[in-house]
């Protein structure tokens, strides 16, 4: 099935994470759209991170006019964990009739002076205070940084997209819409109908 996607993003990570994702199991054509996320750049908490996500898939699909949008938002969430929060990416994937599919990311850690900036705002990037040429977010990603390589910010990003597009390929039966997913997240991220687009 050919589909056209548009990634609510600047960051050539996010980009190439979901067309790899996407290119699995469709015949995709994908395209990258600046848009605002609504939250920030550094968001937290389900809220934040969920809003964000969801906020840049409807904007994405509204501006490129495309089957799917799709928003990548990565911050701290709350979790049982030595801090509360766990670091992970939150991807959501909207359709023309504004229904979402979501899936994150293996997740994991922050040390508890690193998280403390996060949840003030500050970007990971900055918090953690690694130079790294082209910066952080638009290379391996902390993450990669903290696994010697094992596992990079753009293969984070690919496993959170294929886990939000699971629904789709096995055609369940019900899709919340965005408004049900931004309620239960305590976000306000609204979506008129992409149809027409």
């Amino acid at each position: 099935m050919e589909v056209a996607v548009a990634v609510g993003t600047g960051n050539p990570v996010k980009y190439r994470a979901v067309k790899r994702a996407f290119s699995r199991f469709y015949n995709a054509s994908v395209v990258m759209v600046r848009v605002e996320s609504g939250v920030g750049p550094q968001p937290s908490g389900v809220a934040g991170v969920v809003g964000g996500a969801l906020a840049r898939a409807v904007r994405a699909a509204a501006k490129a006019g495309s089957h799917f949008g799709v928003g990548v938002e990565a911050g701290p969430i709350e979790f049982p964990s030595s801090g509360g929060y766990v670091e992970t990416q939150v991807a959501a994937v909207v359709d023309r009739d504004c229904r979402v599919t979501i899936g994150i990311s293996p997740s994991f850690e922050v040390e508890e002076r690193v998280l403390d900036l996060m949840l003030k705002g500050v970007e990971m990037e900055r918090a953690v205070n690694i130079e790294r040429r082209g910066g952080l977010g638009e290379t391996v990603g902390f993450v990669g940084v903290a696994t010697r390589g094992a596992i990079t910010r753009q293969e984070l990003t690919e496993h959170a997209v294929i886990m939000a597009l699971i629904p789709r390929l096995m055609g369940y039966e019900r899709i919340a819409t965005v408004e049900e997913i931004a309620s239960q997240a305590g976000a306000k991220v609204e979506c008129n109908s992409l149809g027409a687009i």
